[in-house]
């Protein structure tokens, strides 16, 4: 089994991304909403899912590594592939939908 090891330098990048992708993905979350609002398109539903699982899998991400041991690193990997399978096939669903 591989074990991360973070130094002092690289767990602040890790935190500092963590922090920007977060805000990006609830950015891009808000602007989706804006959009649904505006233009009532179904599929955008989708894309809304999407972020909003992009900004838990991040959020969660940061809070489990640097603020707060909630699970296990095997536990928050399994987390981390699931939640972006399902982020990979509300991408798939917004384009495939009409």
């Amino acid at each position: 089994m591989v074990e991360f090891i973070f130094s002092q330098v690289s767990s602040e990048v890790f935190t500092i991304t963590q922090i920007l992708i977060a805000i990006c993905a609830l950015f891009l979350l808000a602007l989706t909403l804006k959009a649904y609002k505006n233009t009532g398109l179904r599929k955008m539903i989708y894309l809304i899912i999407a972020f909003g699982l992009f900004a838990f899998q991040h959020i969660f991400n940061y809070v489990d590594q640097a603020v707060l041991d909630i699970v296990s690193d095997d536990i928050r990997y399994v987390i981390f592939a699931i939640t972006t399978l399902c982020i990979m096939g509300m991408f798939f669903l917004a384009i495939l939908k009409k």
